[in-house]
């Protein structure tokens, strides 16, 4: 499992101030390892209970709230993170179980039994909770990341850019 806390701060930025500040923060930060050419993609499918309840926490602005999502960053990858993410004011919290495909795939159907398996103690609370609050998968958010990185202080910058989303989540319309 990986825990990791940390502050977020987010911003809308222009178009035009990302090119100028990608320019100086590439004079004193080190560009991510997954960057690639153009920067990555973040791929998320966030569950849900069936009256949307994470989603509305967020909308009416509770400062303590949680999301949970499966997340990839390759379309072909092999692994996927299952993340409880929970904010406390400007505070995050998020835990990730690293999935295998088989693992992840389960978790898009709504079978979540294998994660009793799992001897993480957060898997067996993801399999609780999620059971029992009637979490299912509502959507997927996809994005492009571009992001550098400070070691030293541990800072990350990130650039977030044409953001998708579909609430099909893979389901045939009918």
């Amino acid at each position: 499992m990986i825990d990791v806390c940390r502050r977020e701060l987010k911003y809308l930025v222009s178009l035009r101030d990302i090119a100028s500040l990608k320019k100086r923060l590439s004079v004193v930060m080190e560009k991510d390892s997954h960057n690639g050419a153009d920067g990555y993609l973040v791929r998320s499918l966030y569950f849900d209970s069936l009256y949307d309840t994470d989603f509305e926490e967020k909308v009416d602005g509770y400062d303590n709230r949680k999301k949970i999502r499966l997340r990839v960053y390759d379309f072909d990858s092999q692994t996927a993170k299952l993340e409880l993410k929970e904010k406390e004011g400007s505070s995050q919290r998020k835990r990730s179980l690293l999935l295998n495909r088989e693992e992840a795939e389960h978790l898009i159907k709504g079978e979540y039994e294998f994660l009793l398996s799992r001897e993480e103690e957060i898997a067996h609370w993801l399999y609780t909770y999620m059971t029992m609050k009637c979490y299912r998968p509502k959507c997927i958010v996809e994005y492009d990341r571009f992001a550098y990185c400070e070691v030293v202080n541990d800072i990350r910058v990130t650039f977030d850019a044409n953001l998708r989303a579909t609430e099909s989540c893979g389901k045939s319309q009918q």
